[in-house]
């Protein structure tokens, strides 16, 4: 009673703040609504602007304030003046046509005036259609005028509220980051990514190959997916604080500042304002549409926003086909033999002594990283071997043997780079490297390695990312992945495949692509000629990358990347719960990573001096290790071929405090549900209690140490460090 008098007192006053909750009653006079059981989104007639978005079901209003609504944004640059927005909030409707069934309407706005161009012969056709996944939105632009379309914003949010006005939530923006979700806050405070200079308020920005974005709190949001695979153009999520913050105190030059609680400081209406931003670079006389955007509001945590992008996912993807080998519970080592600053560590014949020493240790492949001349990230995009180290043939004749042993050599490769440092680049490659608009190649800074001059950025080797859309280029690519692939290792791993060097588009016009192209579109034809290569020789070749995106996923079995074991947000994981993926393990008393690994079902990487020592050389973190994959192999069924669930279907209490460190998988074939539970506490022990949401209560536990099963009565001591797997008994 007393937060309703609250509300209606404020509305009184209209002075609610960024988080009001402002109810539209408008009628089909004024509007076009669209409208379903759990979702309600109206727009203006006059200028076809989204001034309402509604989630029925939690009665959030995301888009809030009507006077805020955007139809688009539009840039089109002209001569001596670059930035020429076109603002569809000042443009009128030509026409528009609500479906009879009234679940979808067509908008057409027919020549636009840009704020310094003038009017523009440009026709967008905007299609919103109300479906069983969410709110859809398609647009296609015929371009009529004399310059290139740049940029193009559709949908935009004009005034993201907050879902709680009342008792503000914190609210996030959370994407697919490099290991896990990424979160940033847009609620109570609010950073600035691009930088004081970039722009005229706080601004972030979430570009590359992701295809969903969510916002939301740990109760509701809405989920927003690009539906489109191809990477035919680029798409920015982007965030501005407008005007801006209410203190800049903490800010810096890319800091956080305070969003203003009002909802208006000094005289201007505050906002947070959410542009879907396409990069298709529209040319004179082409019609282009874009990739299309899905909305979907949600209720729950995150995982409920991604089950949107799962059953979508559905729809297009397909697992590779995996050696048997690599399906199993098992575990690797990456070992370096040779860096860029010309220490050759590691001859090709003493690698079989290393492959002993994984036979021994129960470790199933090998990950050999600076095998090629000049060490790692030298030279390349050669992959030939290093005298240095031994000749071609010692290294097929190691390789050789130690796959004897059972233990597989898989080799470190990288395409997305040239060593700008090489003749052959400067002769002859530059001519495939990604090129800007004024026809200047991207250079990445590189990294560096082990001396204090590259460690201070001396002598470091400049990489610049190569177009994998040029076909003159993939063939060049072709012929060093033939020299990996005849060496006869068991796969390759792509180190850097998952990015561009920060590079998006390619502006070359001799490459045989679209001017510009995104990069990222070439990656699949890359790795369809490597496939064509490979199984010539190897059907069970395997493929490894580094953090592949999704769309990766069809082709490389294996991701391999670095996490933070007590702070994971394991999207990926729970994207797909079989996948393959692999962590490095580096500490000497590695518990909390390797507890990890059980937790996240994550393939081990023994990784001693990062990579350039012996297994043994950590014996705490190895038997350890060794014990944690006997564990999830005794119980196969929940922890590899389960399904695996984060958090939800049950519920860890420590005394009276919700405990989050755990998570659930369920067995496929008896739909019984098991919890894994870690303590990250360095020094204490916890105490646990743990219930299944479908009502079991015939439990048991293990752990990595103890694999004889303990009746659960009713809770749990784990010491500091360690790891209990709790389970539903057959």
């Amino acid at each position: 009673m007393k937060n309703s008098l609250c509300l209606l007192i404020l509305l009184a006053v209209g002075k609610i703040a960024f988080s009001q909750f402002n109810e539209v009653n408008v009628s089909n006079d004024e509007n076009v609504i669209l409208e379903n059981s759990t979702l309600k989104a109206i727009f203006s007639k006059d200028n076809g602007a989204l001034v309402e978005l509604v989630n029925k079901s939690t009665g959030w209003h995301i888009q809030n304030r009507k006077e805020l609504g955007i139809s688009f944004n539009m840039v089109v640059p002209i001569p001596n003046r670059r930035n020429n927005p076109v603002y569809g909030i000042k443009q009128k409707l030509s026409s528009f046509k609500l479906s009879e069934d009234k679940k979808s309407v067509v908008f057409i706005w027919n020549k636009v005036k840009s704020e310094y161009g003038g009017n523009l012969n440009i026709l967008l056709e905007a299609t919103v259609q109300l479906a069983f996944n969410g709110l859809n939105f398609n647009m296609k632009v015929k371009n009529n005028s004399s310059e290139t379309i740049e940029a193009l914003s559709y949908p935009v949010i004009g005034d993201l509220s907050n879902p709680n006005p009342i008792n503000p939530e914190r609210l996030e923006c959370m994407n697919v980051g490099y290991a896990g979700l990424g979160k940033s806050t847009l609620w109570p405070t609010f950073s600035n990514g691009r930088g004081y200079y970039g722009d005229n308020y706080p601004t972030m920005n979430f570009t590359g190959p992701q295809l969903f974005m969510m916002l939301g709190t740990d109760h509701q949001g809405l989920y927003m997916e690009c539906h489109d695979t191809s990477f035919k153009e680029m798409i920015s999520w982007t965030f501005e604080l407008k005007p801006g913050w209410s203190t800049s105190y903490m800010a810096g030059c890319n800091g956080t500042g305070v969003v203003p609680k009002e909802s208006e400081i000094g005289g201007k209406q505050v906002r947070i304002e959410c542009n879907v931003w396409h990069f298709p670079y529209i040319k004179p006389n082409e019609t282009y549409t874009l990739s299309p955007i899905v909305f979907n509001p949600y209720q729950g945590g995150w995982q409920k926003g991604v089950d949107n992008y799962k059953a979508w996912r559905k729809t297009w993807f397909h697992h590779p086909r995996t050696p048997q080998w690599a399906a199993q519970v098992h575990s690797w080592q990456q070992l370096q033999i040779n860096s860029p600053e010309d220490e050759p560590m590691i001859k090709y014949k003493d690698i079989v002594a290393y492959g002993k020493e994984c036979v021994q240790n129960h470790i199933s492949a090998i990950q050999l990283v600076g095998w090629n001349i000049g060490g790692q990230d030298c030279n390349y995009p050669l992959h030939d071997t290093d005298p240095r180290l031994g000749t071609k043939e010692e290294l097929k004749e190691a390789i050789r043997q130690v796959e004897a042993m059972g233990v597989h050599i898989i080799l470190f490769n990288k395409y997305t780079w040239s060593d700008q440092t090489t003749p052959w680049f400067q002769k002859e490659l530059v001519k495939y490297a990604v090129k800007d608009p004024y026809g200047l190649y991207h250079v990445s800074a590189g990294d560096q390695y082990f001396t204090p001059m590259q460690l201070n950025d001396l002598n470091t080797h400049r990489l610049v990312p190569m177009c994998q859309l040029s076909k003159n280029w993939r063939t060049i690519a072709n012929k060093e992945f033939q020299k990996v692939v005849d060496l006869g290792s068991a796969g390759m791993l792509y180190d850097e495949n998952q990015h561009h060097g920060g590079t998006y588009y390619c502006f070359d016009s001799t490459h045989g692509h679209r001017v510009p192209a995104m990069v990222f579109a070439g990656d699949v034809p890359l790795v369809k000629g490597f496939y064509e290569i490979s199984e010539k020789k190897d059907q069970d070749y395997l493929y490894c990358g580094e953090a592949n995106y999704d769309i990766e996923n069809q082709y490389y079995q294996v991701a391999y990347f670095r996490f933070d074991a007590t702070n994971h947000i394991p999207v990926k994981r729970y994207i797909d719960p079989q996948g393959l993926m692999m962590v490095a393990v580096t500490g000497f008393n590695d518990r909390l990573t390797l507890n990890g690994c059980l937790k996240y079902r994550y393939i081990i990487s023994y990784e001693p001096y990062n990579f350039k020592g012996h297994v043994s050389d950590f014996p705490l973190t190895l038997e350890y290790g060794k014990k944690i994959d006997e564990l999830r192999s005794n119980y196969k069924e929940f922890l590899w071929d389960g399904d695996f669930l984060d958090t939800m279907n049950a519920k860890v209490m420590a005394g009276n405090q919700n405990f989050t460190s755990y998570t659930v998988f369920r067995n496929l074939h008896t739909n019984k549900y098991g919890v894994v539970i870690t303590n990250s506490d360095l020094k204490k022990e916890i105490e646990v209690t743990v219930s299944l949401d479908n009502g079991g209560t015939d439990l048991e536990y293990v752990t990595p140490e103890n694999l004889t099963p303990q009746p659960y009565a009713g809770k749990i001591n784990i010491p500091a460090q360690s790891v209990v797997f709790l389970y539903e008994k057959k």
